[in-house]
C-alpha cells in the first residue's frame, strides 16, 4: 500500500489591511501624546485641580490659555514631536516582516497604551477626586450668606489690596531657603498685623481662585459643571464672571467707592477682567492698557508687564484716587514671581536661582509703593492687605520643589496696616474668611461677621452653625462638592 501523502497545512501569512496598520500606529500616538501631556502638565503645573485646568482653558473663564509660549510649546512638545516619532518608527516597522502593531500577539498593545496613557492623564488633572466630589452631592448653600452691611463707619476708609503672585510665609524663613526673600517686604510692613495662619482653601491655589475666594468668599466652580454652560459654548469666552455672587467690589459700590484693579497680565487671562468688570470695578488696567500707553518690550516679560513699572504706574493711580472726593478700593496684583521667574536688568542680585532674584526685586518694587503711603500720608485714611494669592508652585520644573514640599502647614502672606489697631482672633483660617475681614478692617457691620462661607478672623464671632464648625475633614470635603443649585445660580446670565 502506498504511504499517505502529508498536507502542508502551514497557514499564509497574514498581510494587515492599510486601515489596521494606520488605525494601530494612531493609536500607539495618541497613547504616547496623552503619556507626554501628564508629564508636561506634572512638569510645569506640579499638582493640580481639575476645576484649576478647566478656568484656565479657552472658554473656563477666558478667552486664552494664557502664556502663548507656554502654549506654543505644549503644541509641540504634547502633539508635534510626538506624532513625529511615532511616524518615522511606524515608517521603519512597516519595512520590516511582520507588522508589529498587526500582529495577533501584539495587536492589543495600542488599546492598553491609549487605556493606560489615559488613567495617568486623568489622575495627574485631578479627574478622580473631582468625580468623587461631584458624586456626594453636597453643597455649601446652607451655610453660604449674601454679603451685607447692618452698618457704616462715620468715616469711610480707603483699601488697597496687593495681591503678591505666589508668595507664602516660608519664602521669608532662612531655615528653609537659606535666606530671607522677602526682607524688603518685612521692612516695609514692619509694625503691622502679622497673620501667619492663613492657608489656601482646599481646591483652591491658582490666582482666580485666590482672588475670587478672598473676595467673594466662595470656592471658584467652572460654569461648564454647574448645568448652566453648553458644551457647544465651550470655546467661547463667558460674557459675564459669577455675575450674581455679592463679591468685596459689588459691596464697596453701594457704599459708594471707587474701585480700580491694576495689573501686569493679558487682560482677559482666565476672565480676569470680566470678573473685576462685572463686580463693581469701574477701572481695569492691564497689559492692553500698558502697550496702547507705549511701555517698551524691555519691561514686558512673557507673562506681562514688570512689577517695577506696574508699581510706577500704581503711585501715580493712587495719588490720582487719593486726590479725590470719593473712598477708593486699589486692587493690585503682581506677576514677575509668576513661573519662569521675570528677572529685568533694572535689579540685580547675586542669586544662583532666577526665583531668587525675581522675589527680591519684586518685594521691593512692592515696598516702594508701601514707602510712598507712608511719606504721603495715605496711611492715616487707608486699609492696606498684603497678601499672597496662592502658595508658590513645586511642579517638576519650578525653583525651590525640593525644598517648599518639605515645610508643614504652608501659609500664604497676609499683612495688614489699619488707621485702627488690628487683632487676629483665631490661630488658624484660610482664604474664604477674608471677605468678612475686609469689610470689618473697614469698620463696616455684618451679620455676625459672616460673608459667603467665611466668618471674620479680627472680631470674635461664634462659629456654631457655620462651615468652620465642622471637622476638619468634612470641610474640605464641602469646599469640593458641586453645590450645584448656588453656583447654578451665581452664574445665570443676568
Amino acid at each position: 500500500m502506498a504511504p499517505a501523502m502529508v498536507t502542508n497545512r502551514r497557514t499564509k501569512p497574514e498581510h494587515p489591511t492599510t486601515f489596521r496598520v494606520v488605525a494601530g500606529w494612531s493609536l500607539i500616538a495618541v497613547a504616547v501624546m496623552l503619556g507626554v501631556l501628564a508629564g508636561w502638565i506634572r512638569y510645569h503645573f506640579g499638582s493640580v485641580t481639575f476645576e484649576q485646568i478647566v478656568n484656565n482653558l479657552p472658554g473656563g473663564g477666558g478667552g486664552e490659555v494664557g502664556n502663548p509660549t507656554l502654549a506654543t510649546e505644549g503644541l509641540i512638545v504634547v502633539i508635534v514631536i510626538p506624532a513625529s516619532v511615532v511616524a518615522v518608527i511606524a515608517v521603519v516597522m512597516s519595512r520590516l516582516k511582520g507588522h508589529l502593531v498587526t500582529r495577533r500577539r501584539v495587536r492589543w498593545v495600542p488599546t492598553v497604551s491609549v487605556l493606560t496613557a489615559l488613567t495617568v492623564l486623568l489622575t495627574v488633572a485631578g479627574v478622580p477626586q473631582f468625580a468623587i466630589a461631584q458624586l456626594g452631592g453636597q453643597t455649601i448653600a446652607p451655610y453660604y450668606v449674601k454679603p451685607q452691611i447692618t452698618s457704616a463707619p462715620k468715616k469711610q476708609l480707603n483699601l488697597i489690596t496687593i495681591y503678591l503672585e505666589s508668595t507664602e510665609n516660608a519664602l521669608s524663613d532662612p531655615t528653609v531657603m537659606g535666606q530671607n526673600l522677602l526682607a524688603n517686604l518685612d521692612s516695609a510692613t514692619k509694625g503691622w498685623a502679622d497673620d501667619r495662619g492663613v492657608s489656601v482653601f482646599e481646591g483652591g491655589g491658582w490666582t482666580m481662585a485666590g482672588v475670587v475666594g478672598t473676595q467673594c468668599g466662595v470656592p471658584l466652580k467652572n460654569k461648564l459643571f454647574n448645568g448652566s454652560y453648553s458644551l457647544n459654548d465651550f470655546g467661547e469666552t463667558v460674557s459675564h464672571y459669577l455675575p450674581n455672587a455679592t463679591c468685596l467690589g459689588d459691596v464697596l459700590a453701594t457704599q459708594g467707592y471707587t474701585s480700580v484693579f491694576i495689573g501686569g497680565a493679558e487682560n482677559n487671562f482666565a476672565g480676569k477682567d470680566t470678573y473685576f468688570r462685572d463686580h463693581g470695578y469701574g477701572t481695569f488696567y492691564g497689559l492692553d492698557q500698558w502697550e496702547a500707553a507705549g511701555e517698551k518690550p524691555s519691561v514686558v516679560s512673557e507673562w506681562g508687564l514688570s512689577d517695577a513699572r506696574l508699581v510706577d504706574h500704581a503711585i501715580d493711580t493712587v495719588d490720582r484716587l487719593h486726590s479725590g472726593d470719593k473712598p477708593f478700593n486699589l486692587t493690585m496684583l503682581t506677576l514677575d514671581t509668576h513661573e519662569p521667574a521675570a528677572v529685568y536688568p533694572s535689579c540685580h542680585t547675586d542669586d544662583a536661582v532666577a526665583m531668587a532674584t525675581a522675589f527680591k526685586c519684586s518685594t521691593k518694587a512692592v515696598a516702594r509703593f508701601l514707602n510712598h503711603l507712608k511719606q504721603a500720608g495715605y496711611l492715616d485714611d487707608t486699609v492696606v492687605m498684603v497678601m499672597g494669592d496662592h502658595l508658590k508652585g513645586t511642579g517638576d520644573h519650578d525653583d525651590y520643589r525640593n525644598v517648599l514640599p518639605q515645610v508643614s502647614g504652608r501659609t500664604v502672606v497676609f499683612r495688614v496696616h489699619s488707621p485702627n489697631p488690628v487683632s487676629f482672633t483665631r490661630p488658624e483660617v484660610d482664604q474664604l474668611s477674608v471677605l468678612p475681614t475686609t469689610l470689618e478692617l473697614l469698620g463696616y457691620g455684618i451679620p455676625d461677621g459672616r460673608a459667603g462661607v467665611g466668618v471674620s478672623f479680627v472680631g470674635e464671632h461664634d462659629l456654631s452653625k457655620t462651615v468652620l464648625d465642622l471637622p476638619k475633614e468634612d470641610y474640605q470635603k464641602l469646599l469640593q462638592a458641586p453645590s450645584t443649585g448656588l453656583y447654578r445660580e451665581f452664574w445665570e446670565t443676568p
